[in-house]
C-alpha cells in the first residue's frame, strides 16, 4: 500500500530527500578536471546551489502534501470505526469485525507512511 509516485519514497525504503546525491559531487568532480574560466565556475556553483534549493522545496510542498492527504483519509477512517466505541453495547457481525480489522491495518499502514514522511519533513526543513 506504498505510494510509489511520491517523490523520494520508494516501497519498502525510507523517505529520501536527495535521491541522486552522487549526481552533484560528479558534476563538481568532472568540473574540477576542466580549464574554466573561475566566473563560470562560480555561475554553475551558483546553479547547481539553486537547483539544490529548488528541489528540496519541491520535496518539502510534496510530503506537506501527502501529509495532509493522508491525514485527512485516516480521519475519515476513524469516523468510520466509531462504533467500536460502543461494542459492549451494540455488538458487531462477525463480517463486520473483520471488515473493521482489515481497516484499522489499512489505518496503520497509512499512519506508518504518514509518520515516515513527517520524519523527512522534519528532516529537510532544518536544512533550508
Amino acid at each position: 500500500m506504498e505510494d510509489s509516485n511520491t517523490p523520494g519514497l520508494r516501497p519498502g525504503t525510507e523517505a529520501r530527500s536527495e535521491p541522486f546525491p552522487d549526481v552533484i559531487e560528479q558534476i563538481h568532480r568532472e568540473l574540477q578536471r576542466l580549464d574554466m574560466p573561475c566566473t563560470c565556475k562560480e555561475q554553475l556553483d551558483r546553479t547547481i546551489v539553486a537547483i539544490e534549493t529548488w528541489r528540496t522545496l519541491k520535496l518539502q510542498r510534496d510530503l506537506t502534501g501527502n501529509i495532509e492527504t493522508e491525514y485527512a483519509q485516516m480521519a475519515s477512517g476513524i469516523s468510520f470505526l466509531s462504533d467500536l466505541a460502543l461494542l459492549s453495547r451494540k455488538p458487531l457481525t462477525p463480517q463486520e469485525m473483520v471488515d473493521h480489522a482489515e481497516s484499522l491495518k489499512f489505518l496503520a499502514d497509512m499512519a506508518d507512511r504518514c509518520a515516515r514522511r513527517l520524519t523527512e519533513l522534519a528532516r529537510i526543513s532544518g536544512k533550508t
